[in-house]
């Protein structure tokens, strides 16, 4: 009985760690054009069946074993910060199964592959590499996307209209990655964002973008952007905005008198051209405000905190 025990626990083992021969070979070529040594046939190249707490896990690659006949798939490939030097790889295309991609922080050169297109990845993260060239447009077609993060790259031109397709993205985050405003409009067709931050966008300014239609939004930071024209108002009226930062910007005008339409917990504003007295209700609320660059009443080192 023992031994029949123990001889169950090995397939199970086995049948946690096994993807489909198929995906074998796919996993295989995803290493070759990633540059990432070790993996081999007679290793478990399956060494979870759990999704980690968080997107960006070090070197894991995860299999879910609940398909009929116990066959298992490749569902989540994270390599956070593996020294890879090669390009993105068109293999992912290979496993259908595949939902979770997370390449942050490594050197990798080239774009995204235009085989990504036919995947139904829910996140990625190729943040913080060597990535160059435009944004191509076949990337608003990953339509299943929730989370994108492609910051830090040395991307060209512009942050393509395209976007405004990824109808079920949460998470947009395009920071200094090289980009050239303006912000497209079509980002207020991103209706289910609760965290959206650009930044560092080149070129001439532009007019403060029309975001009234994501209602949702948690975070937005639309730092060093190039953005000019009045305080957006209806930003006083999203509901679950808790922090905001225009920071780096050309805003002018004066704040709103009235913000009490939201959670708001900290506002960052440093560097714009506003003017006008300090509205009274961010003395009523616990909320960190940085307001340098108003004439005469704010020098550039006033830091306020009601905290």
């Amino acid at each position: 009985m023992l031994l029949m025990f123990c001889m169950g626990a090995i397939n199970l083992e086995a049948q946690d760690v096994s993807p489909a021969p198929d995906e074998v070979e796919a996993l295989l070529e995803v290493a070759t054009q990633l540059g990432k040594k070790g993996w081999n046939r007679n290793m478990k190249l399956c060494n979870d069946t759990i999704l980690p707490p968080k997107l960006e896990a070090d070197n894991k690659v995860v299999c879910n074993c609940s398909f009929p006949g116990g066959v298992c798939h490749v569902i989540a490939i994270y390599l956070k910060m593996q020294d890879l030097d090669g390009t993105l790889p068109k293999a992912i295309e290979k496993l259908p199964h595949l939902k979770h991609l997370g390449l942050w922080a490594n050197y990798l050169s080239g774009n995204i592959p235009p085989e990504w297109a036919n995947t139904k990845l829910e996140t990625l993260s190729v943040g913080v590499n060597n990535l160059k060239g435009k944004i191509p447009g076949y990337l608003g077609r990953i339509t299943t996307l929730s989370y994108l993060n492609i910051q830090n790259n040395m991307f060209s031109g512009t942050v393509p209209p395209e976007l405004g397709g990824l109808v079920n993205l949460k998470n947009l985050e395009i920071q200094a990655g090289g980009f050239t405003g303006p912000i497209p409009s079509s980002i207020s067709l991103l209706t289910n964002l609760t965290d959206l931050k650009i930044s560092n966008l080149l070129g001439d300014g532009s007019e403060f973008p029309n975001l009234e239609s994501i209602a949702g939004i948690k975070y937005l930071l639309l730092s060093n952007c190039n953005l000019s024209g009045k305080f957006p108002i209806y930003l006083t009226r999203m509901a679950q905005l808790k922090i905001l930062d225009l920071s780096f910007n050309r805003l002018n005008g004066s704040l709103p008198t009235n913000f009490d339409g939201n959670i708001l917990e900290k506002m960052y504003l440093t560097r714009n051209m506003l003017t006008g007295p300090i509205p009274d209700w961010i003395d009523k609320r616990d909320t960190r405000c940085w307001k340098s660059d108003y004439p005469s009443q704010f020098p550039d080192s006033f830091q306020y905190s009601s905290a």
